[in-house]
């Protein structure tokens, strides 16, 4: 199955509503197995980890853990850097997530992604 027939699936999507919704490491839970069948190197694969690496932060800021917020903050940096140029991957905005990113890294809570 390849990345545009795994943005429509029910994993896909269930993974963005816990994210949305705050329930972190459900998102996590769900969205990693969309990750393992992605191509390695790719995008996709890139933009998904940090979704899955966003959520974990997200969980460990509600958590009061902020030096571990502050690594995985860096480490879905990293995965987002690898995405290259891409403005949208798999049907989201990578902007998006980088703003979101932004919120975390200065202490306040995720927030909704996306309506």
């Amino acid at each position: 199955m390849g990345a545009k027939e795994l943005a429509r699936t029910l994993a896909w999507r269930a993974g963005w509503v816990y994210l949305n919704r705050g329930f972190y490491w459900e998102a996590h839970e769900v969205l990693e197995p969309v990750w393992m069948v992605l191509p390695d190197g790719s995008a996709e694969r890139q933009f998904t980890q940090a979704l899955i690496q966003l959520a974990n932060a997200a969980l460990k800021h509600r958590m009061g853990r902020e030096n571990a917020v502050r690594r995985l903050c860096g480490i879905v940096e990293k995965h987002l850097a690898a995405c290259g140029t891409s403005e949208r991957v798999m049907g989201l905005e990578v902007r998006a997530v980088r703003d979101r990113l932004a919120i975390l890294r200065g202490g306040g809570g995720l927030g909704v992604l996306v309506e």
